[in-house]
């Protein structure tokens, strides 16, 4: 039986899904762009080379969701959630993406310079400019086309974009012209175009002059706080390969980076689900007791059963990962076991963080991520330096059960206060 076929016997037939399914095909888009861009920078780069492009993105990561994630967030909210026009939240969310992606470039290039002097400054600028401006573009597109007409027409926009990474990839590394530099002007280039395309397109579809418009402040609170959250869980996701790096340990942030991106692969059909189900969590009725708790524990036990699976899946097949990588990588084997828990810790924490929005509860839930995050660079910074890799899994584990345990028991608590209101 399918993971698609599972889902759909899962959930009610209320079009949820078709749209995880839809979900569900922009994670496997991705799969696919991740594991071509994997073994290819893997067996280009080696392990040093790997590690100096896993801190570029470990960089990117906590600083992207400004321009990015947050203002998507923020979008769907006002307009799913608040009823705005979307028109004017539209245009006021571009702007707030551009606005950012111009600051954050700057910001990121500061930072990768003093991290990674071994990327050259084209290549790090191509890269910066990709994921924080045109990418960011893009995604305001697809949000759009998520809160007017739906989230199949998000996800084919999401599809597209990665759709063409992977045609990239592959040009660059059948003409054995692939490095970071290639790779980040070739998309610089791509997504650039497609931005345009796409802002057009989804415009045309809803009505919409799509310009950048006057931003708004309730539209740039929310961008905030949403991003405050997501930064500090990008900080936490991230901060271990950073750690590693800052304490000279190049060669085992290329390995540890290596085995973490396997385990991340394996949280992408989970990962599908919950950016399908995220206007669904957003979705309030104040006279239905246990609403957001009930729906939570359903999809978490989802993620629970999935999460068991791939815990024994990544334990068993990690010996495979030197023979697609290479002899060089054998060290992330056991980087690759230690860290098989993360998918099922992620994905059941991420329902409860989730029901929180639905309870309007943002502010709590962006101070329970901050607050997981700070303890988790904690643990970093007070284990990597003496445990070396060893220590940065311990903490990542430590940070994520602690992160589901806070969670639930902040649902748990507003969802019963609400239903005594």
């Amino acid at each position: 039986m399918s993971l698609v076929t599972i889902i759909r016997s899962r959930v009610p037939a209320d079009g949820l899904a078709a749209e995880s399914s839809w979900g569900l095909g922009v994670e496997v888009t991705m799969l696919v762009g991740s594991v071509l861009s994997f073994t290819a920078l893997g067996r280009t780069l080696g392990p040093a080379g790997y590690g100096a492009y896993a801190v570029l993105y470990a960089i990117i990561g906590p600083l992207v969701t400004l321009a990015s994630s947050g203002v998507t967030l923020a979008l769907l909210q006002h307009v799913v959630r608040d009823q705005e026009p979307i028109g004017d939240t539209a245009r006021s969310c571009l702007s707030l993406a551009l606005v950012f992606g111009a600051a954050l470039t700057a910001i990121g290039l500061a930072a990768a310079l003093l991290l990674v002097a071994s990327l050259g400054v084209l290549a790090i600028a191509a890269i910066l400019v990709t994921e924080f401006v045109t990418m960011a573009a893009i995604q305001v597109a697809a949000a759009t086309a998520q809160a007017s007409t739906g989230f199949a027409d998000a996800a084919k926009i999401r599809m597209l974009i990665f759709g063409l990474r992977i045609v990239v990839l592959s040009a660059l590394f059948a003409s054995d012209t692939l490095s970071v530099a290639s790779l980040g002007v070739s998309m610089l280039a791509v997504s650039a175009a497609f931005s345009v395309l796409a802002l057009r397109a989804v415009g045309r579809r809803v009505g919409v002059r799509f310009t950048p418009g006057a931003i708004r402040w309730p539209h740039l609170r929310t961008n905030l706080i949403y991003s405050a959250a997501i930064t500090a869980d990008g900080v936490g996701n991230e901060g271990d390969k950073l750690v590693l790096a800052a304490n000279n340990l190049i060669v085992d942030t290329g390995l540890y980076a290596a085995a973490y991106r396997i385990i991340q692969l394996g949280h992408i059909p989970v990962a599908g689900v919950i950016q399908a189900t995220h206007t669904r969590f957003l979705q309030d009725d104040e006279g239905r007791l246990g609403e957001h708790l009930t729906r939570a524990v359903r999809f978490g036990a989802f993620g629970l059963g999935y999460g068991v699976i791939v815990w024994f899946g990544a334990y068993t097949l990690a010996p495979v990962l030197p023979t697609i990588l290479g002899a060089e990588f054998d060290g992330s084997v056991s980087m690759m076991r230690w860290l098989a828990p993360i998918v099922l810790l992620r994905a059941v924490g991420a329902c409860a963080i989730n029901a929180l929005m639905g309870l309007g509860r943002t502010g709590l839930r962006t101070i329970l991520i901050v607050t997981n995050a700070v303890l988790a660079m904690a643990l970093y910074l007070a284990l990597i330096p003496r445990y070396g890799w060893e220590g940065a899994a311990i903490g990542t584990l430590l940070g994520e059960a602690l992160s589901v345990l806070a969670n639930w028991t902040a649902l748990i608590v507003c969802q019963h206060r609400r239903d005594r209101r």
